[in-house]
Formats: structure tokens, C-alpha cells, sequence
């Protein structure tokens, strides 16, 4: 019997999925109960797309999600229990559509996004209070670009024809 937590879960990747058609989610997989081809086992952000033209059905269980995707062409029956699914984000958009299940982010990935974080806090005090040195100088060259008698039309649009 799948706990409220993942049911609920389960419950906001259909209404995001159905609401933008197609989606990422990202897994760890590097826990056991991930099914997963060998070669991406291990990874802690592996993504996987959802599409609703997908041929195959994607089963959204309120305990995993199960579907067959492929990959580099190959299909594998995947199984992904939802505590392992850790974000879901529309592909192409602002990274702010989307969520991100905080206490489901694997700690190597934790780890990471800390120190990257540390770095740029620390980049950012360590600036020196001088101004930063201006940048090249532009100026206008009398007779640059085109000659006098270039006469050359630029390309015209590509065009359709409609053949009866």
C-alpha cells in the first residue's frame, strides 16, 4: 500500500503532466528499487521525458511510475517508485515551471548544489572594490562595409507553391 506522501506525489505528476503534455522528471538512480538499464544506474539526476504522443502507455501509480522508454533507442521496462523521483520540470520553459520535492533530492546532489552555492556567495564578496578596467574602444572606420557598387539583392524568402 503506497503512503499518503507518494500518493499525493503521484497525484500532482498526472495534474502536471495532463496540464503541459510534455515533461521531465528527474530520478535517483541510484537506489536499488530504481529500475533503470545498467549503464544509468548510479546516476542521482537521471531525466526522463514524458510525452503524451508517446506510444506506449505511461502508468502513473499512486506507488511508481512504470513504462517502457527507451533508450538510445532501445526499450527497457522501467520501474520508478515515486519516493525516488525528486523534481519535474517542463522542457524548454523557465526553469521556475516545475517542483522540486526537496526531501526527496538525493544527498550527493545536495552536497553539489550547497558548494555551488558556497562558490558563488564567495565569489561574489570576494570582488575588489575598484572600478573594473574599461573595455576596447569603438570607433567608426569611413568606408567600411558594403562598396559603392554593390548592387547585389539580399536573398528573398523561401517560398511554398501549392501544385494541383
Amino acid at each position: 500500500m503506497p503512503d499518503i506522501k507518494s500518493a499525493e506525489k503521484a497525484k500532482q505528476i498526472r495534474a502536471f503532466f495532463h496540464q503541459h503534455g510534455r515533461i521531465y522528471i528527474v530520478v535517483d538512480a541510484t537506489a536499488d528499487d530504481v529500475d533503470v538499464p545498467p549503464q544509468y544506474r548510479g546516476d542521482p539526476a537521471l531525466r526522463l521525458v514524458l510525452n503524451v504522443r508517446m506510444p506506449q502507455p505511461i502508468y502513473i501509480r499512486d506507488d511508481a511510475l512504470e513504462s517502457d522508454f527507451r533508450f538510445g533507442g532501445v526499450p527497457y521496462p522501467c520501474r520508478i517508485p515515486m519516493p525516488r523521483i525528486w523534481a519535474m520540470y517542463v522542457p524548454g520553459r523557465e526553469r521556475e515551471t516545475g517542483v522540486i520535492w526537496e526531501e526527496d533530492i538525493p544527498e550527493v546532489v545536495r552536497a553539489a548544489a550547497e558548494a555551488a552555492y558556497s562558490a558563488a556567495q564567495k565569489v561574489t564578496t570576494d570582488k575588489p572594490s575598484s572600478k573594473p578596467s574599461q573595455g576596447p574602444k569603438l570607433s567608426v572606420v569611413e568606408g567600411g562595409g558594403a562598396s559603392k557598387d554593390d548592387d547585389t539583392k539580399p536573398p528573398t524568402k523561401p517560398t511554398l507553391k501549392v501544385l494541383k
